[in-house]
C-alpha cells in the first residue's frame, strides 16, 4: 500500500483522499521535487530537439569526424576567433 503526502510541522499529512488505518506503521521516504513550469517546458524543448534530429541508423566515427570537419569549415571564421580567444 502506497499514500502519497506532504511533510507539515514534521507531521505527514496525507493528500486529499489518500487513507491509512489507524495504528498502521509507516516508513516515509523522501522523494524527489517536483520541477517547476519552466523547468518542464525546457525539459520538454530539449526532448524535442533530440527527437528532431535523431539518429535513424548507426554511423562510424568516420562520420562523426568528418561532419565535424565540415561544420569547421563552414563556420570557419568563427571557429578561428573562438579558439584565438582560448588561447590567450
Amino acid at each position: 500500500m502506497t499514500a502519497k503526502g506532504t511533510v507539515k510541522g514534521n507531521i505527514v499529512v496525507l493528500d486529499e483522499g489518500e487513507k491509512l488505518p489507524d495504528g498502521a506503521r509507516v516508513e516515509v521516504r523522501v522523494i524527489e521535487a517536483t520541477l517547476s513550469t519552466e523547468d518542464l517546458k525546457r525539459r520538454e524543448e530539449a526532448f524535442n530537439r533530440i527527437v528532431a534530429h535523431a539518429i535513424h541508423r548507426p554511423i562510424g566515427m568516420d562520420e562523426i569526424w568528418r561532419e565535424a570537419r565540415q561544420e569547421v569549415e563552414e563556420r570557419l571564421d568563427r571557429w578561428i576567433a573562438s579558439h584565438e580567444e582560448g588561447a590567450s
